[in-house]
């Protein structure tokens, strides 16, 4: 009937949020385990110590522009997020989650056979996409954590969206070089930006709704498994199978209603993309 379940508060339009996408529909989740998360995306310098180099289109001598080596990693597929994942482990002298084969960009990985799930294993992994919007929903009901959105695209500049993230709105760079020229009075070049530079949430996590992209461990389906309040979906995984991985969180080149907190994107787990990256966890147990 259009009405908002339990726990919503007044006048909040929970069916449907401006922009919102059939993908999005509402769900409830119970996470019956704790996790830490990365409060940053990782970065170049940190993806170039452990994996010995950085792929990255805007780089310090990327392709694409000069962004400084604390700008997120980007460019990266899926696969080489899960081998980064590997390495900060080994590092920490934590379980490895996956086996994974090959270098760079044509490197595979699956999780280890010691491991029924994902959230078993104790070592670093790319977050559930559950895991990842209660984390960057930080307990808010809003498009963004810190408040609803007013404008879509990159033009007017929405506020809000404006304090927390980088997005095609106001990602003018004089070192990320993409021709962004139209995109916003006064824009030219625009790109990536050095992680933690807007706003944190209320849980001192950065850059969940901008910069760039983010990888997350479920294949994709649109529909969610069904969850109510009184028999919610526990743990959620996605799929076991499937073509495309979901992707999370908005980025530098994006319209603002690709930063909403519920937007979903998807791609081939093989993908190389300059406004895609990642950020890991792992749990607690």
């Amino acid at each position: 009937d259009g009405s908002c379940p339990a726990g919503y508060p007044r006048g909040t339009d929970c069916v449907s949020e401006l922009e919102r996408f059939s993908d999005e529909e509402l769900h409830y989740v119970r996470l019956t385990y704790d996790f830490l998360m990365m409060q940053t995306e990782v970065r170049q310098a940190q993806f170039l110590e452990l994996m010995g180099y950085n792929p990255s289109h805007f780089g310090p001598s990327g392709a694409g522009g000069n962004c400084t080596d604390q700008c997120p990693v980007e460019n990266v597929t899926w696969y080489e997020a899960l081998a980064f994942a590997n390495a900060l482990s080994v590092k920490e002298v934590l379980p490895r989650c996956f086996d994974c084969s090959g270098s760079g960009a044509a490197v595979t990985c699956s999780l280890r056979a010691s491991f029924a799930k994902p959230q078993d294993c104790p070592g670093y992994r790319l977050p559930t996409e559950a895991e990842w919007e209660y984390a960057a929903r930080a307990g808010t009901l809003t498009a963004f954590y810190n408040g609803e959105m007013a404008y879509a695209m990159r033009s007017p500049l929405d506020p809000n969206l404006d304090a927390i993230a980088w997005y095609g709105g106001n990602s003018l760079s004089s070192t990320s070089n993409y021709d962004c020229k139209g995109w916003f009075i006064g824009s030219k070049e625009c790109g990536p930006q050095p992680v933690a530079g807007k706003l944190a949430s209320q849980w001192q996590l950065y850059d969940m709704s901008g910069n760039v992209r983010e990888w997350v461990l479920d294949w994709y389906k649109s529909a969610y498994p069904p969850g109510t309040i009184a028999d919610p979906t526990v743990d959620p995984l996605g799929p076991s199978s499937g073509m495309q991985r979901v992707i999370r969180g908005g980025d530098w080149f994006s319209y603002a209603n690709y930063d909403r907190s519920g937007y979903r994107d998807i791609l081939v787990p093989s993908s190389l993309d300059s406004n895609l990256g990642f950020r890991l966890v792992r749990s607690v147990h």
